[in-house]
């Protein structure tokens, strides 16, 4: 039976604006009912989850809704829980939480205080870029970085990624902005910089590299059981993104009231829905940008491939 993967959709509403994230933000979170319905239809069902995943909108809005969750999840399942955040909300109890429950924290740092802060659309916002530069180094042993590249701060990678490595940051996950159109020089700059970052651990200086934990047959996009804020279960998190709101009803697999409407081990099943998806997504991007996000997966995964081998 295939190894899958639960997200929790908690909130839609963020305390930042960031430039690269597409993710509908409004006034819309989960409800203390759907939560305590969905541990109920866990309970029901056998589904072989191994990861259950807070990201999207900052799942430290509802630290209390991620507590019960941890808490009452049924112990048949016995699975990792991982939690993105910005990082900003974060406090010694909720830390104190993670490591009593060996979760995994990501939090989202694209390197210096202007690289951070070039993407954040907020008043404050050197004021916060310092605030998550601060948390990263404190909590270092703890966490896990998301640091993001993009075609125009692709220059700045290895720099950057010296910086927060200087944080005493060991677990990497590096982020290259995805469907978005790439410069050739910002391509020519990833990938010279992966280099850079090879031999920099060639030389003996030791990190992890948290990419492989994260690979999809979908590019970016995650697949598995994603329960949402309406009561309504998917099968990928693409409906997250404003761009494919619209098609939320065609990616319905089912709600937390009911049997799945699909068997989501069937094989066929399962080509005729990834069909489904790379279908909405080469309607709504345009062939310049399916291209960049062609070449920075082989980039990337040209990068994992060597690290590994």
């Amino acid at each position: 039976m295939k190894i899958m993967e639960l997200i929790f959709i908690l909130t839609y509403e963020c305390n930042f604006r960031c430039t690269y994230c597409d993710i509908d933000k409004r006034d819309e979170s989960i409800s203390q009912k759907l939560l305590q319905d969905s541990i109920v239809f866990l309970e029901k069902n056998n589904f072989p989850i191994k990861k259950v995943k807070f990201f999207w909108g900052e799942p430290l809005l509802k630290k209390d809704y991620i507590k019960y969750i941890i808490a009452n999840f049924p112990k048949s399942y016995n699975p990792d829980f991982y939690i993105t955040s910005n990082s900003t909300l974060i406090e010694d109890q909720f830390i104190a939480f993670i490591e009593d429950n060996n979760v995994k924290l990501t939090f989202s740092l694209d390197g210096d205080i202007e690289t951070t802060s070039v993407n954040r659309l907020l008043q404050n916002w050197k004021n916060l870029s310092q605030e998550i530069i601060k948390n990263s180094e404190k909590y270092s042993n703890l966490i896990r970085v998301n640091q993001v590249i993009t075609s125009k701060n692709a220059k700045d990678f290895f720099k950057n990624f010296l910086f927060i490595y200087n944080l005493w940051v060991t677990r990497f996950n590096f982020l290259p902005e995805y469907y978005a159109e790439w410069s050739k020089e910002g391509l020519g700059n990833l990938k010279r910089w992966f280099h850079e970052i090879k031999r920099f651990y060639n030389e003996g200086n030791r990190f992890e590299l948290i990419n492989l934990e994260n690979y999809s047959k979908v590019a970016f996009f995650n697949l598995g059981i994603i329960i949402d804020t309406d009561w309504k279960i998917y099968g990928t998190n693409l409906i997250l993104s404003w761009i494919f709101e619209k098609y939320k009803k065609d990616l319905v697999i089912g709600d937390i009231h009911n049997w799945l409407n699909y068997d989501i081990h069937d094989k066929e099943f399962n080509l005729h829905y990834q069909s489904k998806i790379n279908r909405f997504i080469n309607k709504e991007y345009s062939p310049v940008i399916l291209k960049s996000v062609k070449y920075v997966d082989l980039i990337l995964n040209d990068f994992c491939y060597k690290f590994h081998n």
